[in-house]
Parts: C-alpha cells; sequence; structure tokens
C-alpha cells in the first residue's frame, strides 16, 4: 500500500521553505505497455516531485538539495516563475514534472533523463484523464529517448533494447502506427543480440515486443 508523509523544502532558487506530501512507501503489480506502475493503493507518482509555487523550481528531494547554477536559475525566473499558476491547479499535478524536465535539460543532463521525466509527465496526465496533455509530453519524451539512442547514450545493449521498445510504444500510443512498428521490430533486432544472462533476465522483454506487433495492448502482461 501506499503511505505519505509531510516534509519540508527549501527552494534553492528563491529560498521559499514549504510543506510537501512525499512518498515513504508503495508496492506494485504489473504496469501499463509504457511502463507506467499499477500500485496497491493509491498511484504515488506525483508525489515523488514537487515544486516551488513562488519561483517554479522543481525536482525529486535531492534537486532541492543539488540546487542549480545561476545560468539555469535566469532561465528558471524567466520561463517558469511567470507560470507558477500552472502549479497551483488542483488537477494538473503533470505540471511539476513538466517543469523538472525543462530544467533538467537547461542543465544539459542526459536526454534519458529529460526523456523519463516527461514521460513520468505523461503518465500523471494520464492519471487525472487529460488526454491532450498526456500525448503533449508522450511526444516530448519519445523525442528524447530516439536522440539518447542516436548521439549513442543507451551503451548497454539492454538499455537500447528497452528504450527502443519504448519509442516504439509511445508511437503506438501516439496512433504514428508505421512508425510504431518500425521500432518494434528495431527493438526485437536489439533483443536478438542479447546474450545470457541478460536474454534471460529480460525474456518478458521479448514476449512483449512480440505482443506489441502480433497485436497491441496498453497493458504488459
Amino acid at each position: 500500500m501506499t503511505t505519505l508523509t509531510e516534509e519540508m523544502r527549501a527552494c534553492p532558487v528563491c529560498e521559499a521553505r514549504f510543506a510537501v506530501t512525499a512518498v515513504s512507501s508503495c508496492g506494485s503489480h504489473g504496469a501499463d505497455s509504457d511502463f507506467r506502475p499499477h500500485f496497491w493503493g493509491m498511484d504515488p507518482t506525483e508525489n515523488y516531485v514537487h515544486s516551488c509555487v513562488e519561483c517554479g523550481f522543481s525536482g525529486y528531494g535531492q534537486d532541492f538539495l543539488d540546487g542549480c547554477s545561476e545560468t539555469v536559475i535566469r532561465k528558471i525566473r524567466k520561463f517558469l516563475s511567470p507560470r507558477t499558476r500552472d502549479l497551483q491547479r488542483v488537477n494538473a499535478p503533470f505540471f511539476r514534472y513538466e517543469f523538472m524536465a525543462l530544467i533538467y535539460e537547461w542543465e544539459d543532463r542526459p536526454s534519458l533523463e529529460v526523456g523519463d521525466s516527461f514521460l513520468k509527465a505523461s503518465w500523471v496526465a494520464r492519471s487525472r484523464s487529460n488526454r491532450e496533455k498526456e500525448r503533449l509530453y508522450q511526444r516530448e519524451a519519445v523525442r528524447r529517448f530516439e536522440e539518447a539512442l542516436e548521439i549513442g547514450e543507451c551503451e548497454e545493449q539492454e538499455t537500447r533494447a528497452v528504450v527502443s521498445y519504448l519509442v516504439g510504444d509511445l508511437h503506438r500510443r501516439l496512433n504514428r502506427r508505421r512508425r510504431a512498428e518500425t521500432w518494434f521490430h528495431r527493438a526485437r533486432d536489439e533483443f536478438e543480440l542479447l546474450g545470457p544472462p541478460a536474454e534471460e533476465n529480460l525474456a518478458w522483454l521479448g514476449d512483449q515486443i512480440r505482443r506489441q506487433l502480433e497485436a497491441p495492448a496498453d497493458l504488459i502482461d
């Protein structure tokens, strides 16, 4: 079951202090086809990331401790501070992940990290039944994941197989059927290059790739 706790955050940009609801424990069972977990009890995803409603700084708990450079702070104040009203919308916690993704991009973090932030933003938008935002974040995520593969961020064969599959599934969810099929075939090729024990450990991925090529579904069986 998901349990939450109250914690304090100190904004590294404007020094505001505020209370947040953080995740203390959770458990999951199964997932959607784009890896969104199914949790026992409430979905805690939106509670992993927090935002300062004064300036717009957003991130995980560690990000609040690490802070950011003056260059990034200037961008936060220019592009995010005018949008802090978005963070106060009760039914729109996905903006926290969007703001974090933009900050990660300004920090020149790996495309995989930026893409993962947009992907999780799409999960939160789905949980809030906001299809428009879900699709927007899926488009942003898939672009970063493709970039990560193109520039060689995915050094491990296992990572290339998983990310190629995820790119295919995001294209499928965006109704880009030809692109999806192309990427599922690429994911299958990457999977077939795996050797033991990775092939055994990722047997579920091979099954899922075949399933999405033959009878696409929104769940991982």
